[in-house]
């Protein structure tokens, strides 16, 4: 199997498993790319999340031209948001953007992350938030504005438009989503429950010192495996 084909089912898996997990959200839009050699292998949007093929998959420059079947449209509005990342960040090598239903809504009520749990200690302070008024991400220049706002991190916020995930490997970003997702709703839960924010300073200081350096590469890898686990042999209709 060439790397390309390996690419395009690696994908297709994480495409299924992050609709399951809900981090893909309604699956009405979003999209999902890898980085294959200076081209963006990409999920259109009029594809479905769950019932996808390999074949299914297109190929696109870092400018948004269709170059597995030149002149046809892509389908992807949003490609700036993936072809402007990788052209920012030679370490980029899988790229996400949906609307996932939490993280949205959290965003959108100014809800900044506490490290209520370890989850959400991995994003305290690390969870950019872009307003940019809503609107699509469909020019390079706005593209820019998205790489900017995320810099060197793996997650950023878009207000009232959903989220971006970054990451060198297709497992990172998968992992990195329903990481995010699980976040938003545990935020969202402590807000419903009491006031914020829930920690005092001193607390959150202490608790984010007790966790330097907790997070590793093989984690990712060991959380991707059981994901997939999880939510790929599940019978979906």
């Amino acid at each position: 199997m060439s790397a390309e084909s390996e690419l395009r089912a690696e994908l297709v898996k994480a495409c299924r498993v992050l609709y399951a997990c809900g981090a893909a959200g309604d699956g009405l839009g979003g999209h999902l790319s890898a980085r294959l050699g200076e081209r963006i292998l990409i999920k259109p949007r009029p594809v479905s999340w769950w019932r996808l093929t390999p074949e299914d998959l297109i190929v696109l420059d870092l400018d948004g031209k269709r170059v597995d079947r030149p002149g046809e449209p892509s389908g992807v509005k949003e490609w700036p948001i993936h072809g402007r990342i990788y052209a920012a960040r030679t370490d980029a090598g899988c790229v996400f953007h949906a609307h996932p239903a939490a993280s949205t809504l959290m965003a959108a009520l100014g809800i900044t992350v506490e490290p209520l749990d370890q989850d959400c200690a991995a994003l305290t302070d690390r969870l950019p938030v872009l307003d940019n008024g809503a609107v699509s991400i469909a020019t390079p220049a706005l593209g820019d504005q998205v790489a900017r706002a995320l810099g060197s991190l793996g997650t950023l916020l878009l207000k009232h438009h959903g989220c971006v995930v970054v990451g060198e490997s297709v497992a990172e970003v998968g992992v990195g989503a329903h990481q995010l997702e699980r976040v938003a709703k545990t935020m969202l839960r402590a807000a419903q429950l009491g006031g914020l924010p829930v920690l005092s300073p001193a607390q959150k200081a202490a608790i984010l010192a007790a966790r330097k350096g907790a997070e590793s590469g093989s984690m990712n890898q060991e959380r991707w495996r059981m994901l997939q686990d999880y939510y790929l042999d599940r019978a979906h209709d």
